[in-house]
């Protein structure tokens, strides 16, 4: 039937297929087939095969590591169980540390692999017994036995001390070390850090227990038990793991603690140091490579909970990689990693698919060259044809085929002849059209790529040169501020400069919030943080401006929203306060409404669990912010998060930048969500909008200290040197005058170089680094400073004009130790100066002068005290405070003190307590 089916479709086309390709398709095709289906499933099983064998192999590798391990691990734990036993039968005690020595000498010689066993008691006394790599038995004495230092002994067959192998002075107190201290800080069994041994070059971690008295109630020390992990390098090196394969073990954060190569895992430096060294800056290529592999593929290790098996390619070789956890339940969770490339197994499958396919190639060409000879035979008159086609192809259009046949073969001729002449007026043209297109795309993308590098530029110096001197604005007038001899007067101009300072840096973030939005720079700065006490926050801050008007300001909370979430709490401040300040301007009557939900109502409280923070409940929580102002038109909504547009009642009002909701809503997008808008016209506007977040616990919020004014420096501190480099004369004068009067001792430098020599010099503490400056910058001055063993003492601490954020990743990353960014306030520099080099401060005490009014007078202001007043200047006080207009507030409580001074002097004591409430309901009232 299909044979019948071929045959009347041959007879239909007849002509029409061209006889050469009728005559060696087919055969190549059939040899195609057949060489493809071959070499497939040659390559198919022979990859399958591969698989199944590199997984057998890998997970008896994995199996034995895995039970050798434990092992390994359980030995320190059991060894100190033994000491807790002679404790409690009284065979030893933590107060006789002699008795200690040769039990601790025998207890070493039992497990090759363990490094030494140790008691360290609550008095500060210290005793180790010791196996060296070479068979040397020492005893270690330290702490306060030995005037803190440490002495490792020479024992004789006995276990007695002989001779002093080593002995290093200094504060060798064993209740200092970490071990001791993690001991006593978890309280039951545990593992210290991974160290390196003080005598000789090994890898170590030591199992800990703190020791009790019989009560439970009284720490008498601790005992431990240092494992050596080189044995388990060693015991890695012996198994074999195809011809080039590898294991190694790893903790989450990458550090490599034994590998069956013979690389070691720490490094000695030239200056004798040892450090240990992270799996992905192995000098092993293999080890290198992998782990790179898996800390791009799995972001954090610590998601690897069960065995998992990938594969990855090195120079576009595949290799196969077994993961397995490993946890011993008291406090151990490493990473086993086993590698098998695959040519270790696909040597020989590739030989043989080799021979597959040369035998597959030959018989392909057999038949080529077959089917080649039989179709020039029968289509040697197409050849002509064919020489004039490819004429055409290579833009000879002048070219004319001349065959005088009537067949298919004439008329193609013909055809291609009228093709040729089309051909040659098509491409003429369009070669003209996309030579000028080209030209027109080579223009726009240059201009493109200049116009961003501007933009670029633009923003860095935008930053620094508005930033910069609103620092010295803000910073001298909190230096001004700090003087006692200010009148009040003088007082109320600084506050003003001062807000208005704080004014001009808020537009001036906007503008350049709204550029890192549409460069797609700005990021999320994530911390936990309670939400009830945002909202309170926002609520009082907008309550009082609610007063002033008469609105009604509500906040409603739901039960089950959550109180302690994982978010930016920076933008969610932003945003409902940009949405509350809009809703109060454009309000006249009524109120304004903030409603705070979770996604589904229907949800119970929620209370958080103990998880870690890649585990924790997210959640989306859903805000509204609804006024009964004057609405929004239906055609204003369009363009509503648009930038620098405002909409008619916003023109009206003189007031804002039109840059506001487009930034709230940019953040909202940022974090997870979306924003909406209800409007109408005469009646209100509701925006609603949500975010994701994570349910945070209690104990992750910090608390926020209250900023107390220094004065000066505690006694009995370094004189401390503190260098300021800055370019900008006046930047330096700031920082110069906040901290002379203190007793700092300051030098000065304008660039880098400066810097530099003045650092060498001096030895400073602490350097407030500027990183743009002539000559040489911030960045190369501290990769110089810190690329010393000296500078890595002195805290350097970058101070810049920038609002990229990406800016404090750079900074850090050249070697500063802190980020401050410019303009800044007082409290900063000196948190940041008691963080980082140690500074305590005296702090202003209140005085009595310095209280209120209201606490020292116990007068309280009645209705009554008003009625000599005259109308209308309380009424002018009135308007004037609703105004919030300082100057003209203080002017006219001038006035009332001609009239009644003890009402003026009790109102000035409202007004400097900011309770203008009161003295509104008063005149009210009265």
């Amino acid at each position: 039937m299909l044979i019948k089916s071929i045959d009347r479709w041959v007879s239909k086309v007849g002509g029409k297929v061209p006889l050469r390709t009728v005559l060696i398709v087919p055969f190549v095709l059939q040899i195609l087939g057949t060489v493809g289906v071959v070499g497939y499933l040659s390559f198919r099983n022979g990859q399958q095969a591969v698989n199944d064998l590199a997984n057998q192999l890998m997970s008896e590798i994995g199996d034995r590591v895995k039970q050798n391990l434990q092992v390994y691990v359980e030995t320190p734990h059991l060894i100190n169980q033994n000491k807790l036993d002679m404790i409690k039968m009284g065979y030893l005690n933590m107060r006789e540390m002699e008795a200690w020595e040769k039990f601790l000498w025998h207890q070493v010689q039992l497990y090759p692999y363990i490094n030494f066993t140790a008691v360290a008691n609550d008095k500060g006394e210290y005793r180790s017994g010791e196996r060296m790599s070479n068979g040397d038995l020492m005893m270690n004495v330290a702490g306060t036995a030995v005037n803190n230092n440490f002495i490792s002994y020479h024992t004789n067959d006995l276990g007695d001390r002989t001779s002093v192998a080593a002995m290093s002075k200094g504060n060798f107190d064993p209740r200092t070390w970490f071990w001791y201290q993690n001991a006593v800080k978890v309280g039951k069994p545990t593992w210290s850090d991974v160290f390196i041994s003080i005598l000789e070059p090994t890898l170590l971690i030591s199992g800990t227990e703190p020791v009790y008295n019989p009560q439970g109630n009284q720490l008498q020390g601790v005992i431990h038990t240092a494992l050596r992990l080189d044995f388990i390098g060693k015991f890695l090196n012996s198994l074999k793991i195809g011809k080039t394969g590898q294991a190694f073990i790893i903790e989450r954060n990458g550090t490599l603690l034994a590998t069956s190569t013979e690389e070691k895992p720490f490094r000695i430096k030239p200056d004798k140091a040892r450090e240990l060294i992270k799996a992905e800056d192995s000098s092993n290529l293999l080890t290198k490579a992998t782990t790179q592999y898996l800390f791009k593929n799995f972001q954090k290790l610590n998601q690897i909970k069960s065995p998992q098996q990938v594969k990855f390619p090195i120079n576009s070789k595949q290799q196969f990689v077994k993961l397995l956890p490993f946890q011993d339940g008291k406090g151990l969770d490493w990473l086993i990693v086993v590698v098998v490339p695959e040519a270790d197994f696909m040597e020989q499958i590739n030989a043989n698919n080799r021979i597959t396919m040369l035998l597959c190639l030959a018989a392909l060409i057999l038949t080529i060259i077959t089917g080649i000879l039989t179709a020039r035979w029968v289509t040697q008159p197409i050849l002509r044809l064919n020489t004039a086609a490819k004429d055409i192809a290579k833009g000879d259009w002048e070219k004319t085929i001349e065959v005088k046949r009537s067949d298919e073969l004439g008329e193609l001729a013909k055809s291609f002849n009228s093709m040729a002449e089309q051909l040659q007026e098509s491409f003429t043209s369009l070669e003209k059209r996309v030579a000028e297109r080209t030209e027109e795309l080579v223009k726009a993308k240059e201009a493109a790529e200049v116009a961003n590098q501007a933009k670029s530029t633009f923003l860095a110096n935008m930053s620094h040169e508005l930033r910069t001197p609103l620092n010295a604005i803000l910073g001298f007038s909190q230096i001004i501020d700090r003087q006692k001899s200010l009148t009040p007067e003088q007082k109320e101009n600084l506050g003003i400069i001062m807000r208005s300072g704080e004014h001009l840096l808020t537009l001036i973030n906007n503008v350049l919030d709204l550029s890192k939005i549409e460069a797609g720079r700005v990021t999320l700065n994530q911390k936990s943080f309670d939400l009830y006490r945002l909202l309170n926050d926002v609520e009082e801050m907008f309550q009082l401006r609610a007063d002033n008007k008469k609105l009604n300001l509500l906040l409603e909370i739901y039960s089950n929203v959550p109180q302690y979430i994982h978010s930016d709490e920076i933008k969610l401040r932003q945003i409902l306060i940009n949405l509350l300040s809009n809703a109060i301007k454009f309000t006249q009557e009524g109120g304004v409404s903030v409603r705070v939900s979770l996604d589904n109502p229907n949800w119970q409280t929620i209370e958080p669990k103990e998880t870690t923070n890649d585990e924790k409940q997210k959640v989306k929580i859903y805000f509204e912010v609804e006024d009964t102002g004057s609405g929004i038109a239906l055609e204003e909504l369009e363009n509503l998060f648009s930038a620098f547009v405002q909409t008619k009642a916003g023109k009206d009002s003189q007031e804002g930048t039109g840059l506001g909701l487009v930034i709230s809503q940019q953040f909202v997008q940022l974090m997870g969500g979306e924003m909406s808008v209800n409007s109408l016209v005469g009646k209100g506007t509701i925006f609603k909008f949500y975010i994701q977040a994570q349910i945070a616990d209690r104990a992750e919020i910090s608390t926020q200290k209250p900023t107390r004014q220094v004065i000066g420096l505690e006694a009995n501190q370094p004189n401390y040197r503190i260098l300021i480099v800055d370019d900008k004369e006046l930047n330096r004068q700031l920082l110069v005058k906040l901290l002379k009067p203190l007793g700092f001792a300051l030098r000065e430098a304008c660039n880098g170089e400066e810097a530099i020599a003045i650092w060498e010099k001096w030895q400073p503490h602490l350097i407030w680094m500027d990183m743009r400056m002539p000559i040489m910058d911030g960045y190369t001055a501290t990769k110089h400073i810190k690329a010393t063993t000296k500078g890595q003492s002195t805290a350097i601490i970058a101070l810049t004009a920038s609002v990229f954020e990406e800016e404090r990743t750079i900074v850090l990353s050249v070697g500063c130790d802190d980020f401050l960014r410019k303009p800044f306030r007082e409290s900063e520099i000196f948190e940041l100066m008691n963080k980082h080099i140690g500074v305590r401060y005296i702090y202003e005490n209140q005085s009595d002068d310095s209280q209120p009014l209201s606490q020292v007078n116990n007068s309280v202001l009645a209705e009554t005290d008003l009625q000599n007043i005259p109308a209308q200047l309380l009424a002018n006080l009135k308007q004037a405070i609703i105004n919030i207009d300082v100057e003209l507030t203080q002017s006219i409580i001038t006035e009332i003190s001609q009239y009644n001074p003890d009402v003026a002097k009790l109102m000035k004591n409202y007004i400097d307590n900011f309770n203008y409430e009161k003295i509104l309901h008063l005149i009210a009232v009265g």
